[in-house]
């Protein structure tokens, strides 16, 4: 009876593993089809396909992972003023990946990216500015684009903004604020967030947090 048992949970788990593989293999090529349409949009310059199909190479999604091809199309989506383009562009230059580092490169793409609006470039140009990357730091300013990230509803920020309310840089020292902000963003799950209500709480430190560390 036992191995009776043994044998067909052995049988379930191979079913069960064979459908991970089929489902695995049809949504690869869904994705390399979605590759293929982006490619000929991308080569017409259209910018978004453009962007789409540097977010393809760079995650390996439909085509096979290659950081100096997501370069390249994110460039050109950014150059024609795609601000998600505009925003990766930053991010690449900003780890040196597919290319050397240039954190003056890193600032102005991301800059053109959150004048566009873009709550990430937002909330990472206020990363640069506390963290004083290639600019003077000033926690000023990085409230002013903290503050116009966490506005949009994006969670980074809003931990990001609550942690300079939290112990007044940039602005006056205000915890019920920080408070209020660190609720909204562990409200929409972010982990900062919700270990900063906790060690308010506990009436210990605040990590800064993945967000004020460096840029996602």
């Amino acid at each position: 009876m036992k191995r009776r048992w043994v044998i067909a949970g052995t049988t379930c788990m191979a079913l069960i593993c064979t459908g991970i593989v089929v489902r695995t293999e049809r949504k690869n090529r869904q994705l390399a089809k979605w590759a293929a349409v982006y490619r000929v949009r991308a080569e017409q310059g259209d910018a978004k396909s453009q962007f789409a199909l540097g977010a393809m190479y760079y995650y390996g999604r439909g085509v096979r992972k290659d950081y100096v091809e997501a370069l390249r199309w994110y460039r050109k989506s950014a150059e024609q003023g795609e601000a998600n383009a505009e925003y990766s562009l930053a991010h690449l230059y900003h780890d040196g990946t597919g290319l050397p580092r240039d954190d003056s490169e890193a600032i102005t793409w991301c800059r053109k990216a959150a004048e566009q609006g873009n709550a990430l470039a937002q909330d990472a140009l206020g990363i640069i500015y506390y963290r004083g990357e290639g600019v003077p730091p000033d926690d000023a300013e990085a409230v002013r684009w903290y503050r116009k990230s966490a506005e949009q509803g994006y969670p980074q920020a809003q931990y990001d903004l609550g942690y300079m309310y939290y112990y007044g840089y940039g602005v006056p020292q205000e915890r019920v604020e920080a408070n209020h902000l660190f609720q909204q963003a562990a409200a929409r799950g972010n982990e900062d967030a919700k270990r900063a209500i906790e060690c308010s709480r506990k009436g210990i430190s605040i990590d800064p947090g993945a967000g004020l560390r460096g840029l996602r």
